[in-house]
């Protein structure tokens, strides 16, 4: 009961936050990525990390800043060895749905196979084969994401304000309340 209770107090002290000064809810300029400097923890500008997609093409943070309709994103870091990743990949792909026409936008970041050697692309599709899923699986053999969290602890789920590239949550594990919390309290009505 406490923790819904923080959850629902966290929701509350949230709305709002996905509109702009005017209220409109209307996305800032994104002609260039936000400068730095950028960090690795909440309130932190994130850096354009690079990635390639499941087909080989590239994907950087960048594609999900540079196209207005997008507002929130929700990046999930994925490993083959994961249980927990596993089982959220359902729950991703009910956010997926839920959201993404109110502009969520959810990436998936695969670091390690099931014998925790680097993934490869071969993983990567793999993977967004088995679950079916409708949102960009990437390739993070490099683990950039690493710096954000201990690896052990994963998945982790970080929040993005995509207008301004801000970190706005880190969490690990799947506490599917907060993180739709978080979404909700970011993305305009």
């Amino acid at each position: 009961m406490k923790r819904i209770l923080s959850v629902l107090a966290l929701a509350v002290a949230l709305v709002g936050c996905g509109s702009t000064e005017d209220g409109s809810g209307a996305p800032g300029d994104r002609s260039q990525y936000p400068a730095g400097p950028y960090g690795k923890t909440e309130g932190s500008v994130i850096a354009n990390l690079e990635f390639q997609k499941a087909d080989g093409s590239p994907f950087s943070l960048r594609d999900v800043q540079a196209d207005e309709k997008n507002r929130v994103l929700l990046v999930t870091t994925t490993a083959g060895w994961c249980t927990a990743c596993r089982e959220e990949q359902p729950k991703l792909k009910q956010l997926h749905s839920e959201y993404a026409g109110r502009g969520l936008v959810i990436v998936a970041a695969m670091f390690e196979d099931n014998d925790f050697e680097k993934a490869t692309l071969a993983h990567v599709q793999g993977w967004q084969e088995q679950y079916q899923l409708p949102f960009p699986v990437v390739l993070d053999a490099d683990f950039q994401f690493g710096a954000y969290y201990d690896r052990q602890l994963t998945p982790m789920n970080m929040i993005v304000d995509v207008d301004t590239m801000e970190i706005l949550q880190i969490s690990t594990g799947f506490d599917e309340q907060l993180v739709r919390a978080m979404i909700e309290g970011n993305l305009p009505r």
